[in-house]
């Protein structure tokens, strides 16, 4: 089976890491509250989303994939 789920988990960790390392020091430093409030929730999403998916596809590959 091919499948681009281990790219995915590691872009969607990789681009949630460097949005919060990047994009809310700029956001600070320009006193931008609302930008780096949504900066703050885009980047833990897409944490959480990788831990998600890397959770889902291992259940769905133990389990169901024989």
């Amino acid at each position: 089976m091919i499948t681009f789920n281990y790219y995915t988990i590691m872009l969607l960790l990789l681009s949630g890491i460097l949005v919060l390392c990047f994009d809310v020091k700029i956001y600070v430093k320009a006193n931008m509250s609302k930008e780096k409030k949504g900066a703050i929730f885009v980047g833990w999403f897409n944490i959480t989303l990788s831990g998600l998916s890397l959770i889902g596809y291992f259940i769905y590959d133990k389990w169901f994939w024989k």
